[in-house]
């Protein structure tokens, strides 16, 4: 984080997007770090994230709107630091979407880009990493698209294939390691593989799914929970 924390201290006043903003998970990282910035807006073609956000968020420099990530309302040129956070999976035209950022940003901004990986995991984070994957192929039986975690390396790769800009720095962004998990944890995560899975009604599939769900809590169980390690890139 203190790597992070360094880079956003050195844009003053900074106006700053982040898009697909989901819960605003990684705008609550930008704000514990540094309060010097003029607005942060954050977007998302769903409705009830958007409303959450609106909820969560107390300060009037943050504002949350429903958009398309695709098509964005907003002029060139007027942020200072646009930022996609873990849904670089969930693209189909990434191009797309890595041009639409590159118009909304200020000549001499940057893109930053957090993506969970899928290697270099500990056996708890694997666990992290289990989940995803289960959650992003019952998102594809459903009829949605959702890829599997890049790797490191393929995160890199397609960022330096489908961005103008250059890669100027990537660092890998770590949380707290723990010993172990309370059993509240435990539980809840039990409970949200069983919720991912609800979804299914094809009685078949729906086995093959309780099946691949057990063995993911035995993982769970036997090795604990971390969460997966994400690897930060800043585009200039």
């Amino acid at each position: 984080m203190k790597k992070l924390e360094s880079f956003l201290k050195q844009i003053q006043n900074a106006k700053i997007l982040d898009v697909g903003t989901g819960n605003g998970n990684f705008i609550r990282i930008i704000t514990a770090l540094v309060d010097d910035y003029s607005e942060i807006i954050g977007i998302d073609l769903l409705d009830g994230v958007i409303e959450g956000c609106k909820e969560s968020f107390e300060d009037s420099r943050i504002n949350f709107f429903k958009m398309d990530a695709l098509n964005m309302d907003f002029e060139e040129g007027t942020f200072d630091l646009v930022c996609l956070s873990n849904s670089l999976h969930h693209l189909e035209e990434v191009e797309d979407m890595i041009r639409e950022m590159e118009r909304v940003l200020k000549p001499g901004g940057a893109l930053i880009f957090c993506e969970m990986m899928s290697n270099n995991l500990t056996k708890r984070q694997k666990s992290h990493l289990l989940i995803h994957h289960f959650a992003a192929e019952i998102d594809r039986e459903r009829g949605s698209y959702h890829g599997d975690t890049f790797t490191n390396n393929e995160i890199l790769e397609i960022l330096n294939e489908k961005s103008i800009l250059t890669i100027k720095d990537a660092w890998d962004l770590t949380y707290p390691k723990r010993d172990s998990n309370s059993e509240e944890e435990i539980e809840w995560l039990s409970e949200t593989i069983d919720r991912v899975k609800e979804g299914i009604k094809d009685i078949e599939r729906k086995k093959y799914y309780e099946k691949k769900a057990d063995k993911i809590k035995k993982h769970i169980n036997k090795y604990g929970f971390d969460s997966a390690t994400q690897l930060m890139v800043v585009l200039k």
